[in-house]
């Protein structure tokens, strides 16, 4: 039987990353270049790319708490 690794651990660290990329890249550029740069229009982007992965997120917290994997129930349901 073939198994399928999922990447969502991965992918939902680079969204978390990507997400403190673009706050504190707005940060800056309001700093420095750019004063009339509305913040809260970019700080609600940056919330919107993490807050895309957390179902991914929730999926791997119940997986760990209930004993699932991939689906499948840690006790053989899947066999």
């Amino acid at each position: 039987m073939n198994t399928i690794e999922l990447k969502g651990k991965p992918l939902s660290l680079g969204a978390k990353t990507l997400g403190v990329v673009i706050a504190v890249g707005a940060l800056v550029m309001k700093a420095t270049v750019s004063p009339g740069l509305d913040i809260d229009a970019a700080i609600k982007v940056a919330a919107f790319v993490v807050i895309v992965f957390a179902p991914v997120d929730l999926s791997m917290i119940f997986g760990n708490i209930f004993g699932t994997r991939h689906g499948v129930a840690a006790a053989g349901g899947g066999k």
